[in-house]
Order: C-alpha cells, then structure tokens, then sequence
C-alpha cells in the first residue's frame, strides 16, 4: 500500500471509528435498523459466515488484518482462540482494546497499530482474516503473499464487488472524504488469490461481497 493511500486510510478510519464500529451495535433506533437492513446487511452475513469458516477455534492462533474496531477478533477470543490484530488507524486499535478488556478477553486478543507488510510476526498463525481489507488496498497480491507465508491452515478475506447498483454511490462518498476504495469481478479475486500462494478457493457472493475462504499452500497440498 503506498503512503498516500495508507495516510488517506488511516485518516479515513481514525475519524470514523466510532461510527463505523456503530453498524455491530445492538442498541440502535428505527431509523438506523432500517438503514443497516436496507444498505448494510451484507456486513452482517459477512461476519456470520467468516464465523462459521472458522470452525471450531479453541486453541487456534489466529491473525485478523484490518481488525478495524475488533468485532471479530474479540468473538474469535471469546470462542477460544489466541488472536492479534493489526490496524493502521489508532483510534481502531484502542476501541478493540477496549471492547477485548470488557469482554475479559484482553490476554488472549492483542493488538497493534502497525503497517502490516513491515510487521514481524511472533509465529505462524493457524487462520488469517481480511474481512473489509481489501477494499482499501491498491495491491492485494502483496498482502495476501505475505498473509499465505504467515498461515497454516487458512485465510478468510472479503473483497466488494465491481458491477453493483451502488459501487458508484460508494466510490463518490468515501472520495469525496479523501478515502480510496477498489473494487473486483470475481475472475480477478480468484486471480490474486490463486496467484498468492493460496489453493482450494470457495468464493461466496454476497449482497456486495465476494467472501473468499482458501487454504494455505501447505494445507491444499495435503488435502
């Protein structure tokens, strides 16, 4: 990710990490139900079946990039996983401290502002996620090259659609912010993905996703 476009993300997030964290809220008005139900429900079923992928996490170490405020990586704690997540915008990181410290879940889901391709990690991680990641990368191959090289068993990523009704509303707002976005047909998911590192992609189109659950090298192979 080149610096320009980092900043422009960090600073995206950095102001609307409250907001953003908001759409996993429970206690929200009519009007924001209906919002969610009309325009948002895809980060819903995203975060349902990215879940259910995982399977059963006790005792898995997991690597959760772009935890943005840490909805996942705390459910992934909660169910017995030992998770890092990374995040470039601050103000994502401490909200997730936060909500993994009230969740009592805080020794065993850590995080860190950092850019991901100069981060050392401590060990392999048995699962990767990129949920709501890619959206906001130039270059994919290169994060999902080294994510391939860091994992064992595998990768769980969400990449928006190119050809859909509201792509270019979407584009125009986060623009108009100063925020880039990147969108994808499928053949070039599979493209990237493939050519990554990774084997045995299942793609799932959701309402504006593409949710992409694939192997680790290693894992495909043996399988």
């Amino acid at each position: 990710m080149g610096v320009a476009v980092e900043q422009a993300v960090r600073r995206h997030f950095d102001g609307e990490a409250d907001r953003f964290d908001a759409i996993y809220r429970d206690e929200k008005g009519l009007s924001q139900k209906i919002v969610d139900k009309l325009f948002r429900s895809v980060i819903h079923q995203r975060y349902a079946m990215a879940l259910q992928w995982c399977g059963d996490l006790k005792g898995k170490r997991v690597l959760d990039v772009g935890s943005g405020s840490g909805r996942y990586a705390v459910e992934m704690a909660r169910r017995g996983a030992d998770v890092v997540g990374l995040d470039f915008a601050p103000s994502m990181v401490e909200m997730s401290q936060k909500a993994a410290a009230e969740a009592g879940v805080a020794d065993s889901c850590r995080f860190e502002a950092v850019d991901f391709l100069e981060w050392c990690a401590p060990h392999h991680f048995d699962i990767c996620l990129g949920i709501g990641f890619f959206d906001y990368t130039a270059d994919p191959h290169q994060f999902l090259a080294r994510m391939a090289e860091m994992t064992q068993e595998r990768g769980i990523f969400s990449f928006p659609m190119r050809w859909r009704l509201r792509t270019p509303t979407r584009w125009l707002r986060l623009r108009l912010r100063g925020c880039p976005v990147y969108f994808y047909d499928e053949g070039q998911v599979k493209t990237v993905v493939d050519a990554s590192g990774w084997g045995g992609t299942r793609i799932e189109r959701l309402s504006r996703d593409y949710l992409v659950n694939v192997q680790s090298g290693c894992a495909a192979q043996n399988g």
